[in-house]
This record gives structure tokens, sequence and C-alpha cells, in this order.
């Protein structure tokens, strides 16, 4: 039989202490905000590339996943702004 101890270890076997928890509201709005700036910029991103395919990538899927990566290391950084 296994005996598993109670205690929260990560995989290196660090202590997990239980923080400050981070407002999601924040997370989410600047979420909304990068939707926002996509479909108010779309257009201007496709006619800047004058090409017929890439013009379509580059709007469609280059734009937005780069928004996306801005929030994430925005909200990335406001975790690590708000914890100290």
């Amino acid at each position: 039989m296994i005996h598993m101890s109670t205690e929260t270890t990560t995989l290196m076997g660090r202590l997990e202490e239980r923080g400050k928890a981070f407002p999601l509201w924040i997370e989410r709005l600047l979420l909304v905000g990068a939707l926002l700036v996509f479909l108010v910029y779309r257009r201007t991103v496709l006619s800047a590339v004058d090409h017929a395919v890439l013009g379509g990538l580059i709007a469609y899927v280059v734009f937005p996943l780069t928004l996306l990566a801005l929030v994430e290391v925005l909200g990335r950084g406001l975790q690590r702004s708000l914890q100290s």
C-alpha cells in the first residue's frame, strides 16, 4: 500500500506557500482591450501588408497572437508587481 504525505510539495521538492490572491479581472480587462485593438486595427494591418495571402495571414493570425502574447506578458508583470 502507498502512503502519501499530506504536505504540499512540488516536483522539485520545494514547499508551496499560498500567496495573496491576484484579481483576475485585471487580466480579463487586458484581454478585452486586446480584442478591441484587434477589431479596430485589423483592417489597417491588412491594408498595410499589400499581399493577398500574407496580408490575411498577418492580419488574422500573427497580429492576434502578438496581442495575446502582449497581454500575457503584461499580466505576468502585473502579477509580479502586485505580489511584492
